[in-house]
């Protein structure tokens, strides 16, 4: 009887626990989780992570109320919280500010998409409509080890490779994106990967978490989309393939379909949704890069004043090499800074050590870089000669009080003589 009742237990055990299991490791993400917003404007917000109906709602709906599938719209200044949550207890949050003046409506950039060679760069050149509204501007990439942008809108191409840098107003509802293609830095190791025709049924500027497959009569390769609807494909013979968007992988009929056919052997191929196109970027294997047996400087060895700048330059041994981009690294930034495009500046008095390697991480060299205070030697003059100047003046004034002191002495020593004598 006490082995029966053991044997219902475990079985009831092993039974539950697979799904408690599951349900823990269930965890909510969502695409923001703090929004800024003008009055009036909507912004939807995106939770993953579950299966389960998500049900939203405000903690004050009279400064941002929340529809039933996320989409938050503000109604007057202040700021408060939009809470998603499941029937099983999972939940996040999305803090919301609710902006007064006027409100961004859109954003005029100079490019969405921009196709550079690694090494190259580009400035996105962007503005907020209407004029009265507040110009201030975020830029965002999707992956900066393909592409770095900074908070002017300077794109500097890294590696091969899609990167979507976004552009974004003081409101988070009004953004535009650009979709930047990073090609090989020579054109002797591109491939001819061409799309025929768009990708049919599929709208909407991204889509995420699709299930991809790249099919022709000798097998298929199948990977996913990520949160940008990027997604990459490795080791493409030469041919011609069927690509295949799924919603999942359980499905059987394609979500949407378009044709490629590459012109080279071994291809990593990225691609990311645009609408209801496609954009491909192709490239070979990484192993290209393998031919570098050294990655040289212009110089080691870098002596700069404060606020001077040097503009380091690299090289591949043997020079025939293809050298991927090479990013570098000060190690006092209170001492001398590096950009992207490897030009160092001199901060002030000191000594650093800049460390440039390629993005793939094989290959480093460092260059030290000396700082003379120029400015604080000129400082340091001034004070002396301040100091010498104010030495002298009480020297002088000394000097005559001595003599008037003298004098006077010498004057009433004569007069008592004087007195003497009578």
């Amino acid at each position: 009887m006490k082995k029966t009742v053991l044997c219902m237990v475990l079985a009831v055990f092993l039974f539950i626990s697979p799904l408690t299991v599951r349900a823990d490791e269930e965890k909510l993400d969502i695409n923001a989780t703090s929004v800024n917003i003008y009055i009036n404007q909507s912004y939807q917000l995106t939770v993953t992570g579950t299966s389960e109906t998500v049900i939203f709602y405000s903690d004050d709906p009279d400064i941002a109320e929340v529809s039933g599938d996320g989409n938050i719209t503000a109604r007057s200044l202040g700021t408060t919280k939009i809470n998603a949550e499941t029937a099983k207890g999972l939940s996040v949050q999305c803090v919301v500010n609710v902006l007064n003046g006027v409100s961004p409506k859109d954003i005029d950039i100079s490019a969405q998409d921009v196709t550079l060679k690694v090494g190259e760069s580009y400035t996105i050149r962007a503005k907020v409509k209407p004029e009265e509204a507040d110009g201030t501007l975020t830029f965002t990439t999707s992956d900066s080890s393909i592409a770095r942008v900074d908070q002017n809108g300077y794109i500097k191409a890294l590696k091969a490779g899609v990167a979507v840098i976004t552009v974004t107003s003081k409101s988070d509802a009004v953004s535009k994106k650009c979709i930047v293609k990073v090609n090989a830095a020579t054109d002797q190791y591109g491939a001819n990967i061409s799309v025929k025709g768009s990708v049919f049924t599929i709208s909407g500027e991204k889509k995420t978490n699709l299930t991809v497959e790249l099919r022709n009569s000798n097998g298929f390769k199948r990977t996913k989309t990520d949160e940008n609807g990027v997604f990459t494909i490795k080791d493409v013979k030469q041919g011609d393939y069927a690509l295949l968007f799924y919603k999942s992988d359980k499905d059987t009929t394609p979500y949407a379909k378009t044709q490629i056919s590459a012109g080279a052997y071994n291809l990593n191929i990225s691609c990311i949704i645009n609408g209801s196109d496609i954009v491909v970027l192709y490239q070979n294997n990484v192993a290209v890069a393998s031919d570098i047996k050294e990655l040289m400087l212009s110089a080691d060895e870098v002596t700069l004043k404060s606020g001077e700048t040097y503009d380091m330059k690299f090289h591949a041994r043997p020079s025939k090499a293809v050298l991927p981009a090479v990013m570098g690294e000060s190690d006092d930034e209170e001492i001398a800074t590096v950009d992207a495009d490897g030009r160092i500046t001199g901060i002030s008095e000191g000594t650093a050590v800049i460390t440039f390697s390629t993005v793939d991480g094989r290959l480093s060299k460092s260059c030290t870089v000396t700082v003379s205070d120029s400015q604080g030697n000129k400082y340091s003059w001034l004070i002396i000669t301040v100091e010498t100047s104010a030495a002298f003046i009480l020297l002088i004034a000394f000097m005559i009080r001595y003599i008037r002191f003298r004098k006077q002495k010498d004057k009433e020593e004569f007069l008592f003589n004087e007195e003497d004598q009578l």
